[in-house]
């Protein structure tokens, strides 16, 4: 009997244990369980694109989603997860980007925009080019306010050309984002 019950309390721990782990969705709401990647610590979720891989960082850039191709274009995706203490709405936080990008050299504002996010989430989206690398980049972000986090999603490009190329892979991470569930 006392084997018995030690044995059921080390599988519940190991089970608590496994779900503790990164990767594991268990303890998630269904539609956040059902994404590609979950980061557990920073409350986000997003599907990637296919032949795509996430390496996570443990700095204001909580994930880099990097092409397949080594980057050719440099494509990838970062997330930034920050306290939004100062951010009052979305448009604090946009405004915020907006200045933030606005000192980077050969700015040129292309669009921005709102959408609601697959998780009803309200997002400001601003798409621009620099050229702050030396060369002409193209960036397109989504900027979300959650649960007193303040999380920015950016898609990078270069060439801008480029950007067209990787359209349907960056729509399938901003399509998908789930934050502060």
């Amino acid at each position: 009997m006392v084997t018995t019950v030690k044995r059921t309390a080390a599988l519940i721990l190991a089970a608590l244990w496994l779900a503790a782990l990164p990767g594991c969705n268990m303890g998630l709401p269904d539609e956040v369980a059902a994404c590609d990647y979950v980061h557990r610590n920073r409350r986000f979720a997003m599907n990637v694109p296919a032949g795509w891989h996430v390496q996570e960082s443990r700095g204001v850039v909580s994930a880099f989603v990097v092409a397949p191709d080594g980057g050719a274009g440099r494509a990838n995706v970062t997330v930034t997860v920050e306290p939004a203490g100062r951010f009052r709405d979305i448009e604090a936080l946009a405004r915020f980007n907006r200045q933030r990008t606005g000192r980077l050299p050969g700015l040129q504002r292309l669009e921005t925009g709102r959408r609601t996010l697959a998780d009803g989430h309200e997002a400001a989206l601003a798409t621009f080019e620099h050229a702050a690398t030396g060369e002409a980049v193209r960036q397109q972000q989504l900027c979300v306010l959650a649960d007193g986090l303040a999380y920015t999603v950016t898609a990078t490009a270069a060439p801008p050309e480029a950007f067209e190329a990787y359209r349907d892979a960056f729509e399938i991470v901003f399509r998908s984002f789930r934050a502060a569930w």
